[in-house]
């Protein structure tokens, strides 16, 4: 594990210089969706992690965003080469990428590369998670007129209309609202400290494998309310990550009064 930590320490410095180098010379609409998008960059950080790792290791393979087929294997990255691409593509800041390390379906490690900000994230299962090579402190209990949430517009919706939750009463009781772009990074801030509450409605793996190590390495917690995950995946989900079991408790009933959430 030490080995494969230290590689990955290693290229990203010069996967960040290959993308603050070069320029977006190409965008392409994923699925007939104009705000689903990928650009030529991410196909090519992700064409150059693939090499970098199955050259140096191997024995794994790798589970990209942007490969065409997804097969779990016994030993695989997860990787996600962008991760917040339209604000990549419009604002050049907040964007990540995210590469985790699974074992037999389990995760080991898992890296978060705030590429503008240069800040390296890492968690390992029952190691901690770091922030620059310094830890992480575990996270405090707060309660839900301290918290800090982060929800884009799409899953405010999404909540309110399929699953009847009271959003207009979180607004209410929240200390503070944010929208970032980037699953990696939102879940991250909560893992330092910044915010408290991170959902979702549209996740895919590799969206989450590697920040949901962090977070749950300072105590965090991330919740699945309306899927089956069991197994792995790589189906959109609805996710939910909170600073700690409390909170997650506090915002269903809230969304939900006495019909929480499961």
């Amino acid at each position: 594990m030490k080995e494969k930590i230290v590689f990955i320490e290693s290229i990203l410095p010069e996967i960040r210089e290959l993308i603050l180098s070069k320029t977006i010379q190409e965008v392409i609409v994923k699925d007939n969706e104009f705000d689903n998008i990928v650009t030529d960059l991410d196909i090519l950080v992700q064409n150059t992690l693939i090499k970098s790792l199955t050259e140096k290791f191997p024995d794994t393979q790798v589970l990209g965003e942007e490969s065409e087929e997804h097969i779990f294997t016994d030993k695989m990255w997860i990787i996600d080469p962008i991760d917040g691409t339209k604000n990549f593509f419009r604002r050049k800041e907040d964007f990540a990428i995210s590469i985790a390390y699974y074992e037999n379906m389990k995760p080991v490690f898992g890296f978060v590369f705030d590429v503008v900000k240069n800040d390296i994230y890492l968690g390992i299962v029952g190691q901690g998670a770091y922030l620059n090579k310094q830890a992480l402190s575990k996270l405090p209990i707060r309660t839900m007129n301290q918290s800090v949430l982060d929800m884009n517009l799409k899953t405010l919706y999404t909540l309110e209309e399929k699953y009847n939750a009271n959003v207009k009463l979180v607004s209410t009781q929240v200390f503070a609202h944010r929208n970032i772009g980037s699953a990696a990074i939102s879940m991250c801030q909560i893992a330092r400290g910044l915010h408290d509450i991170y959902i979702s409605s549209h996740l895919k793996l590799w969206d989450y494998a590697a920040s949901s190590i962090v977070l749950k390495e300072v105590g965090g917690e991330v919740y699945f309310p309306f899927e089956d995950k069991k197994e792995l995946n790589v189906k959109s989900v609805f996710l939910f990550a909170t600073s700690s079991k409390e909170v997650y408790q506090d915002l269903n009933q809230l969304l939900y009064g006495d019909q929480h959430a499961s």
